[in-house]
């Protein structure tokens, strides 16, 4: 399993996205913009979990990045 090479056949694909390997579990970071609204396609989504399987990894999380800061604290408290 190889995260670099998976990120590498992603982006030849055009998925734009980091991919951290967990185990057998791919952790694939797209950003939360054009990359993530074509993975609303059901079939890049297939692709996506085969060229997963390809690379030697048994699952998949899909994760977007988020352009703020989870941890800021809310307004007013």
């Amino acid at each position: 399993m190889s995260a670099l090479s998976l990120a590498a056949a992603l982006a030849a694909h055009g998925v734009d996205a980091r991919v951290e390997a967990r185990d057998a579990l791919a952790v694939i970071t797209v950003p939360n913009g054009g990359a993530a609204e074509r993975l609303r396609d059901p079939e890049l989504r297939r692709s996506v979990v085969a060229l997963a399987a390809q690379h030697g990894f048994k699952t998949v999380a899909l994760e977007l990045a988020s352009a703020t800061d989870d941890r800021a604290a809310l307004s007013g408290h």
